[in-house]
């Protein structure tokens, strides 16, 4: 992985949405605006999303944390595109820029919602059937809407598997990895996410899921209510604001309402620690970075770290890790070992 780069890779051919975003706040130089504008020409399909971002870009400010409304700016990226199909377009967070930020973070928040999940496949399953296996690469973010309408944003190297009878009503999907969904809500045919042992059940609403094996299951609440249920043994209801974890044990701790915007900071591009163990921290680079993090030092192992990146090189990130937790660390490819910082005895005069 490139230390430029830490995102997903965009395939030869796709428009530079990040070089648009600049073109439309007005931030390129006159060379780099006209490149844009003859994309623009060459490439009509291209240049009817552009206009359709837009629109979106153009609404009044949004705070420092805008929330998530799949519903609203998909349907007006259609509206404007008469419900023609994008291709995929990984998402790449946003540059960081002291000029119009609203209208930078608008635009990419737009561009993650008219694009397909970045790999499609389908495989069989266990009867045969063909399931349907949407999937992201290191760091990437993107975008999706399911047969029945239901919006998904899958976060950096998850995996979603839809069942081919899922249209037909059989709306249980399978998810490895980190999800926001907005549910078309069914009472006949209940919509229902597995990881794991765990099972979460929408009763109408928009919530975030994640499943990372050994780091248990966490389900955030941001509309409606949810179910959920662990192995059919126990289960639990969740109101909107609620957050729940599940340890690998199968251990189940509710915080009425303790969700907040950093559960859904994935959707935004950004990847968001407050107070978090190491061991969740280590995940979420694994996910987002490429970078196996090693900790031999049961005390250092044992600290949390509170931290916000959105767009830093690996390096960037591992010095910030290094220096909140008083560490350093030394980095061999894909592999990041830290370790706690050697005091400096300075000699009596």
């Amino acid at each position: 992985m490139s230390e430029s780069e830490p995102t997903a890779y965009r395939p030869v051919g796709t428009p530079d949405w990040d070089a648009l975003a600049r073109h439309l706040a007005g931030e390129c130089t006159a060379e780099e605006s006209a490149a844009a504008v003859a994309w623009l020409s060459a490439h009509p399909e291209d240049a009817r999303a552009f206009e359709a971002l837009a629109t979106v870009s153009a609404q009044p400010p949004m705070g420092a944390h805008p929330p998530v409304d799949v519903d609203a700016a998909l349907a007006r990226v259609h509206r404007v595109m008469h419900n023609h199909e994008t291709p995929m377009v990984p998402l790449r967070p946003a540059v960081r820029s002291t000029r119009r930020p609203a209208v930078r973070w608008a635009f990419a928040a737009a561009a993650v919602l008219v694009v397909a999940a970045g790999v499609a496949r389908t495989r069989r399953g266990a009867e045969g059937s063909a399931l349907r296996v949407l999937a992201t690469a290191t760091g990437q973010v993107d975008s999706t809407r399911l047969a029945d309408g239901t919006r998904v944003v899958l976060g950096p190297s998850s995996e979603l598997t839809v069942p081919a009878a899922y249209a037909e009503g059989r709306r249980e999907v399978q998810l490895r990895g980190t999800a926001f969904f907005r549910v078309t809500h069914d009472a006949a045919h209940p919509f229902a996410v597995r990881t794991g042992r765990a099972v979460v059940s929408d009763i109408g609403t928009a919530f975030s899921v994640r499943g990372d094996g050994a780091d248990g299951v966490e389900v955030a609440v941001r509309e409606g209510a949810v179910r959920l249920r662990v192995d059919g043994a126990m289960s639990v209801d969740l109101a909107a604001g609620d957050l729940a974890a599940m340890a690998a044990s199968g251990s189940l701790t509710v915080r009425r309402a303790g969700a907040s915007d950093d559960d859904v900071a994935f959707a935004r591009g950004q990847l968001v620690f407050r107070e978090t163990p190491l061991a969740r921290v280590r995940t979420d680079l694994r996910r987002w970075y490429g970078v196996e993090l090693v900790v031999a030092d049961s005390t250092l192992a044992a600290r949390h770290l509170t931290a916000t990146f959105q767009r830093e090189t690996r390096r960037q990130v591992l010095d910030v890790i290094a220096l909140a937790l008083g560490a350093t660390y030394e980095l061999l490819g894909d592999t990041a070992s830290l370790r706690p910082a050697s005091l400096t005895v300075r000699p009596h005069k």
